[in-house]
């Protein structure tokens, strides 16, 4: 399954700087999985854009929630099944 993932940073900025590096590395890791098939950051606000594939809604949280971001409660993620045109 697809998904069009949405995140919304929920803290202040300052809070992300000790996690940064981590993140990085964990969506290079989810990245070469073929769990995040494309990554954007948003220029509206904090947070990020990303297409996913996942055996399932959960599956792609749990793989999600690995990112430092939302581990720690500073990212959340909106979830939207999606499908190839």
């Amino acid at each position: 399954m697809y998904l069009h993932v949405t995140g919304v940073v929920t803290a202040e900025r300052e809070r992300l700087a000790p996690h940064a590096e981590e993140e990085t590395r964990v969506l290079r890791r989810l990245k070469a999985d073929g769990i995040v098939l494309s990554s954007f950051r948003r220029t509206d606000k904090p947070g990020a854009f990303l297409i996913v594939e996942a055996e399932s809604l959960d599956s792609a949280r749990e793989q999600l929630n690995q990112l430092p971001y939302a581990a720690n409660g500073l990212l959340t993620f909106e979830f939207i099944e999606v499908g190839r045109l």
